[in-house]
């Protein structure tokens, strides 16, 4: 029997003007908290996606570099009540990751509607700290795992190429590492957070563990009037996707669904 191949989901972060895009351009909804309170159209378009059954993805806030209570992250998962949680982690901190995945799983997992699923995300210092919380991490009981793809590890396995390079090829090692190892449960849900640079993600078409990843990087260069080539970009953009959220985009409307669906062809 033919077996078909199973692509990764995506999801784009979308700023303001283009969320109404989201259903067509992306597989699923990746849901940013702390835009909850600060954007009605933003809290009413997942509240919508929630309705209409779409699977969402909520973030805890880390990448923007917002710092949430624990009671303000368990209001938005009740508001929301997203498919999967991505529970409060800390860079390259593999023992405050691991305590607060410790913590969430035993005292706040039990307590939320169900079906809502909590991930977890592997940090660490070195390749053998990234091992040992993804091993930690299974043990926990956590089914659902994130790749971060900034880490100070994957600098220090890969000197020779510093900065964007290093990352793009520290994460595929690290993963490439548990497979190799036979560390890799293969019936766990795995996740690329972000993206360093773009054509990473055409090296995961044969993991077909790894099962979703979201980056706003396609929106976010072509902000900037830039279109990817065949073999993607060697930079990335300085700002964030909540520089451009209030902006009209029109002009880079082209620009935008061209790396949008040249994303597309990458995965496949």
């Amino acid at each position: 029997m033919l077996k078909i191949q199973q692509y990764m989901k995506i999801s784009h972060e979308l700023p303001l003007g283009l969320m109404h895009y989201g259903y067509e351009w992306n597989d699923y909804d990746y849901c940013l908290p702390h835009l909850l309170d600060q954007y009605d159209q933003y809290r009413l378009y997942f509240h919508k996606a929630k309705l209409d059954k779409r699977f969402i993805i909520m973030d805890n806030g880390l990448f923007e570099g917002i710092t949430h209570t624990t009671e303000d992250l368990l209001s938005k998962i009740n508001l929301i009540r997203p498919n999967i949680f991505i529970v409060p982690d800390a860079w390259n901190d593999s023992t405050t990751t691991l305590v607060n995945a410790k913590s969430w799983i035993n005292n706040f997992k039990p307590n939320l509607p169900e079906g809502i699923e909590f991930m977890a995300v592997c940090q660490g210092k070195d390749l053998h700290e990234l091992t040992t919380t993804y091993q930690t991490l299974l043990d926990l009981g956590y089914k659902h795992i994130a790749f971060n793809h900034s880490s100070i590890a994957y600098q220090e396995m890969y000197p020779e190429n510093k900065g964007l390079k290093a990352s793009m090829y520290g994460r595929m090692g690290f993963i490439r590492h548990l497979v190799q190892t036979n560390t890799i449960d293969k019936s766990v849900y795995h996740h690329l957070l972000g993206a360093s640079l773009p054509q990473e993600y055409m090296c995961y078409n044969e993991w077909d563990f790894i099962k979703s990843g979201d980056t706003s990087n396609p929106i976010l260069v072509g902000a900037e009037g830039v279109r990817y080539g065949d073999n993607g970009i060697d930079w990335k953009p300085k700002e964030k996707l909540e520089h451009y959220f209030e902006k009209d985009l029109s002009d880079r409307f082209d620009d935008i669904i061209f790396n949008v669906n040249k994303f597309k062809q990458f995965i496949k």
